[in-house]
């Protein structure tokens, strides 16, 4: 697969990875955390708002990555 086959497809599947997983969060905040309190809530956020990075990097990772 060549580099630029490899960020085409890498850029839909983060565009993917980042649609899917804010719906996600976005229906346990209001689900869940929305009745905690402040702290949880607090927490609750900060954590989801950073661990989606984790895949982001190895996405772009695999993206960068040289053919062959």
């Amino acid at each position: 697969m060549t580099t630029r086959t490899r960020k085409f497809f890498g850029m839909i599947l983060l565009v993917s990875w980042v649609v899917f997983y804010a719906a996600v969060g976005m229906t346990i905040g209001a689900a869940v955390v929305a009745n905690a309190g402040a702290l949880a809530q607090i927490l609750f956020f900060l954590i989801t708002g950073l661990i989606w990075i984790v895949p982001a990097g190895l996405i772009i990772r695999w993206m960068e990555k040289q053919a062959g």
